[in-house]
């Protein structure tokens, strides 16, 4: 069953378009260097400052393994002046897709 991974970020005032823009090209950097990650939608809510990524990987293992690498790592440390709070993850089961 595929893997859908949220990862939800609180944007300092001031800062939600550059976290867009950072948390928009690691989403293309992941898209682009992991053969098991199918699907990735960024989210936005400039009101509320919340950005929210959500990746869909074929595995759990494959959704687990990005926590370790040294991209994750690096996102992270470009995030961290831009946010408020510590982000969320969230591993959900993904059920139905449907699109037109």
């Amino acid at each position: 069953m595929s893997t859908v991974i949220e990862f939800t970020m609180h944007a300092n005032p001031g800062q939600y378009y550059h976290l867009l823009e950072v948390y928009s090209e690691f989403a293309e950097q992941m898209k682009e260097s992991h053969e098991g990650l199918t699907q990735v939608l960024v989210v936005g809510d400039p009101a509320s400052g919340l950005v929210r990524g959500i990746g869909v990987f074929e595995t759990s293992d494959q959704a687990e393994a990005v926590n370790s690498e040294e991209v994750f790592a690096d996102f992270n440390s470009k995030v961290t002046p831009l946010i408020s709070g510590s982000p969320e993850r969230i591993e959900l089961n993904l059920v139905h897709t449907f699109t037109r």
